[in-house]
């Protein structure tokens, strides 16, 4: 057994013991492989080294996330690669932020207190819920509110199912019982019918007003998600891989939660579709449930970085499939390049970048956003470029001015050639 092995199989047993004492360790996370034979590569695409493979099972400690891969120790290797399809994140650190919270049974604040946290504390997590984090602790009945709990691999948790709300417990003692039994075979029958019907009356009071509460409820908070794919999630007729594809929801897609489960969501679509989506790529939250088909991401705080070094490659020369910043770009080759220096995986060609990110008005278009256009005039979309603000955009072009250059979106060739746009950077 290699020394990494060892070391892993000693972090994971010290960390299971010790999963609410103070650690000095912080974000540690780790997860299994989900399948047999699965390629563990150099770096986060397809096209990168094979370092070995790994099966089912295999327990792999995670650092991070870029894209659609996640980033591994492998054979002693830290920057290691596993795509997130084959490996689900198992458990992560989080430190408490707060004196003295509460830890509880359930997912909610009727649940009995199990002890209670305070500030700095360590714990292991295992699942994540609206408004709740489930520990790896008192064999997983063990919450937390999200309020008092940060940390880096918190958000790559699956999520769990919520617990059942707590039944409220009659606690009269036998003296008390008796006492009540003595004086109902007292009462007087008028009596006992009078009460008996000022009973009903308060009953159907208080059902009316819980109705109304209910309703009012239910037009303010619901259970809803928001799909954070990067490019989009398949809802399935099953909830498994091998159900067939009923619809694909982009980024920022908002859809009705009907169930919800560790590793799949039973949903039903704006469009009326009925299916089942993997949780890894959701966002579940609760409240209002927006108005709009999507929600729109806020602008990313790398998208001045993103516009001053898409810059730095004004008057690179246009050519066809390039994708060569230096020597020579074709516009989704550029945009591909740039996007990719930070991180952002995109399709390859201008039409199905399309399907990457969350679309964007015109009127609430922010730098780093991608836009589009219909050059040939056909319907379709044939070119793409980075918005860089001041209705200005960045792009590499193959009409009179060739090469990377910076364009206006008010001019008259723009405007009528202008399609869509999507947020890409998060």
């Amino acid at each position: 057994m290699s020394k990494h092995k060892v070391l892993t199989r000693i972090l994971l047993t010290v960390s299971s013991i010790c999963v609410l004492s103070t650690a000095t360790v912080f974000a540690a996370a780790s997860g299994a492989i989900n399948d047999d034979g699965v390629n563990i590569r150099s770096a986060a695409n397809i096209g990168s080294e094979i370092l070995g493979t790994a099966d089912r099972g295999t327990e792999l400690v995670l650092h991070g996330r870029d894209g659609d891969w996640y980033q591994v120790t492998f054979n002693g290797n830290p920057s290691a690669y596993v795509s997130a399809n084959y490996f689900d994140v198992t458990k992560a650190e989080g430190k408490v932020q707060g004196t003295n919270i509460n830890v509880r049974t359930g997912s909610n604040t009727k649940s009995d207190v199990i002890k209670t946290v305070t500030d700095g504390d360590v714990i292991t997590v295992i699942g994540k819920l609206d408004g709740w984090y489930q520990l790896a602790y008192n064999n997983g009945n063990a919450y937390i509110s999200k309020d008092y709990l940060n940390g880096d691999m918190l958000t790559y948790l699956p999520s769990v199912s919520a617990t059942e709300e707590p039944k409220q417990e009659e606690t009269t003692d036998k003296e008390d019982s008796k006492e009540e039994t003595a004086k109902e075979e007292t009462k007087e029958p008028q009596k006992e019918e009078t009460e008996s019907k000022t009973e009903k009356e308060e009953d159907k009071k208080s059902n009316s007003e819980q109705t109304d509460k209910n309703n009012k409820n239910s037009n303010e908070e619901t259970t809803y998600g928001v799909v954070i794919a990067d490019s989009y999630l398949r809802v399935r007729s099953s909830a498994s891989t091998n159900g067939d594809v009923l619809e694909k929801l982009s980024g920022g897609e908002v859809f009705d939660v009907m169930q919800s489960g560790a590793d799949w969501l039973k949903i039903k679509t704006a469009e009326g579709t009925t299916g089942y989506v993997s949780t890894e790529y959701v966002s579940l939250r609760t409240g209002k449930k927006p108005d709009t088909k999507t929600v729109l991401p806020a602008p990313s705080s790398k998208a001045n970085d993103v516009v001053a070094y898409a810059k730095q490659f004004l008057g690179t020369p246009y050519v066809w499939g390039g994708t060569d910043l230096e020597s020579g770009v074709d516009c989704s080759g550029y945009v591909f390049a740039v996007m990719q220096k930070f991180g952002v995986t995109l399709n390859r060609n201008s039409a199905s970048m399309t399907s990457n990110g969350v679309m964007v008005k015109k009127s609430e278009l922010a730098p780093g956003d991608l836009v589009f256009f219909d050059t040939d005039r056909n319907g379709g979309i044939s070119h793409v470029g980075i918005y860089i603000g001041d209705d200005k955009y960045i792009h590499s072009s193959s009409g009179n001015k060739s090469g990377v250059i910076i364009s206006d979106l008010t001019d008259s060739y723009s405007q009528t050639t202008y399609v869509t746009a999507r947020r890409v950077l998060k």
